[in-house]
């Protein structure tokens, strides 16, 4: 039986590669910009405009995807004849999963002739996009639903999340540092390094004077915990309006590896929370956990 496969507005896609999957789809979270308010089903706002408005002060605040939608979506796809597999993002950081799952928990009652799933990938932006983009290519090779579904739970582990954020502001909203840390931190040009550990905390690993040295800590960590080498494979890199940084660190990857390199906005969903000059990194590597996580034996 075929295999349709969902994912969320988190997973940061790259536009032009998510029209080249076919029985797939993304359900999109709401955002809001002060009183303004967004689903990216009727109504939309431009990302540079978001940004823009981003930058002047607008308040951020996101939602999940309503069950009632979710619902909605999965059924049209289950009355034609599909299995289903859903892609969340990390339930460490959204309730998007869980409202997801509960859905996908009804919808097992009813259609018991079908295999309904939702994975929490214990990712997020170009990491939740990787995860399902590797999904995807499995499930076109042909294999069953149940080969998948292993297929992408072992995949987790094996997915590097690696960003560096230049509003300390929105880290300490994250919780990742106090409100006088990140003033002391902005005036003082700190630039945090963290990333994402395999139950996705979000975990800061190391801070360093400069953007550029943040960008080099980055691709540093590549360097270490890169073992996909097939032409084959892709890097992702997703910004936060932030270009240039994004093209420099494609630059070093495609210099050293020759690997292809995607790049994409971060969209308003994930940059809500990051604010303008988030720049995050994503790769294949044999396992996520990252020697500097303090809490990497407990992952174990």
């Amino acid at each position: 039986m075929a295999i349709y496969i969902f994912t969320d507005t988190t997973a940061d896609f790259n536009e032009d590669l998510a029209k080249q999957m076919k029985d797939f789809e993304i359900l999109p979270l709401s955002f809001s910009l002060d009183e303004d308010n967004y689903n990216n089903i009727d109504t939309f706002l431009d990302i540079h405009e978001f940004y823009k408005r981003v930058e002047a002060g607008a308040k951020t605040a996101t939602s999940m995807t309503s069950t009632y939608y979710v619902e909605e979506r999965l059924r049209r796809v289950l009355d034609k004849g599909y299995d289903v597999l859903v892609d969340c993002v990390s339930s460490k950081i959204s309730g998007q999963f869980n409202g997801v799952d509960s859905v996908v928990k009804k919808l097992k009652e009813e259609y018991k002739d079908r295999k309904i799933e939702a994975i929490d990938t214990a990712l997020a932006s170009g990491g939740e996009a990787l995860h399902c983009y590797k999904v995807l290519k499995k499930r076109d090779e042909g294999v069953s639903f149940e080969e998948l579904l292993a297929y992408a739970k072992s995949l987790r582990n094996n997915i590097a999340s690696y960003f560096t954020c230049s509003d300390l502001k929105h880290l300490a909203r994250l919780g990742r540092c106090s409100s006088v840390a990140a003033y002391i931190g902005t005036f003082l040009m700190i630039m945090p390094v963290l990333y994402v550990n395999p139950i996705g905390q979000l975990i800061v690993l190391k801070k360093v004077i400069s953007r550029k040295k943040a960008i080099k800590a980055m691709f540093d960590k590549m360097d270490e915990k890169l073992t996909k080498l097939d032409k084959d494979n892709k890097v992702f890199i997703t910004h936060a309006n932030c270009l240039a940084d994004a093209e420099l660190l494609k630059r070093f990857i495609q210099e050293k590896y020759g690997l292809e390199v995607i790049v994409s906005f971060i969209g308003p969903v994930v940059g809500g929370h990051t604010s303008s000059g988030c720049l995050a990194l994503f790769f294949e590597t044999d396992d996520r956990r990252d020697s500097e996580d303090p809490n990497q034996f407990e992952l174990l």
